[in-house]
């Protein structure tokens, strides 16, 4: 830098790295924000909630890869889990003392799934 210059913040590469978040990651990691929320303030509540596939899904960031496997029934698994933690945090009456990323994952989870007529979650498609 030298002296008297006007200075450009860019932002481009925060933009790109956005955008490159898919949006089975952008769940998986609202999942896992959130846990780690909960985890930090109310303990106790994910006892009974969370296991050792839990620690196996959400245990550390999301890699993107090129060939997921079986893409569709992680992203249901993923859904569940989320609708499952927010339906954990509603019951013990916790969503009112939660933070932002449980919010967030809220909404998340309402632009993404959507509910069938026999009340199993499916993920939404542009068309619906």
């Amino acid at each position: 830098m030298r002296e008297r210059t006007t200075q450009r913040t860019d932002s481009t590469h925060v933009l790109a790295a956005v955008r490159d978040l898919t949006r089975p990651e952008l769940i998986t990691e609202a999942v896992r924000a959130a846990r780690e929320e909960v985890a930090g303030t109310l303990p106790h509540l994910l006892d009974e909630l969370v296991g050792e596939d839990w620690a196996r899904r959400y245990g550390r960031p999301v890699r993107r890869s090129k060939n997921p496997t079986k893409p569709k029934s992680r992203f249901l698994a993923t859904g569940n889990d989320a609708a499952r933690l927010l339906e954990h945090l509603y019951r013990h009456g916790a969503d009112r003392t939660c933070g932002p990323r449980i919010q967030a994952l809220r909404q998340i989870v309402v632009h993404n799934y959507q509910r069938d007529a026999a009340g199993r979650l499916r993920w939404r498609t542009a068309e619906k």
